[in-house]
């Protein structure tokens, strides 16, 4: 990473009162707190003008959500770490600073439950079909069995 963005994000980070690491050459991870989440993308995007996101990661990590935002600038990576409790798994949604993120934003709330509040298409299906009934857990959740979803939705395949 450039001495000049890698010092831009470490006053980012220190400025949120979060840290940053540095992963390898080129990529830093910075964890940073729900409430400084979207203050902190509008200052990434407006200020240090990294205005590419790759992806949005979701992962079931136990007793929390992980979602990472994997930013890309000039050959340099930066992930941004948050968590949400499973017990309520809801964050905003960065659309308005990033239109793009719209679709991985849908991508994490099929997948895994988590609600972008301020997305305008969250009432609706990316990955799962349109009538995915609603008291059925999201898919990827580690406590949901594959077996079980295929049985409530009568997919059960009899073996012979």
């Amino acid at each position: 990473m450039s001495e000049v963005l890698l010092q831009q994000i470490e006053r980012l980070a220190a400025d949120a009162k979060t840290k940053s690491t540095q992963l390898h050459k080129g990529e830093t991870m910075i964890e940073i707190e729900q409430s400084q989440l979207k203050n902190f993308i509008t200052r990434l995007v407006n200020q240090i003008k990294i205005r590419h996101l790759s992806t949005i990661t979701g992962l079931d990590l136990g007793q929390n959500i992980g979602i990472i935002y994997h930013f890309w600038r000039d050959r340099n990576t930066i992930h941004l770490k948050t968590f949400v409790p499973k017990t309520k798994p809801t964050t905003v949604s960065i659309v308005d600073i990033i239109p793009g993120a719209i679709l991985y934003e849908m991508e994490i709330h099929d997948m895994l439950g988590v609600m972008f509040v301020g997305n305008p298409w969250m009432d609706k299906k990316l990955l799962l079909p349109d009538n995915w009934p609603d008291d059925l857990p999201p898919p990827l959740l580690k406590n949901v069995k594959p077996a079980d979803i295929r049985k409530r939705l009568g997919l059960e395949v009899e073996k012979k």
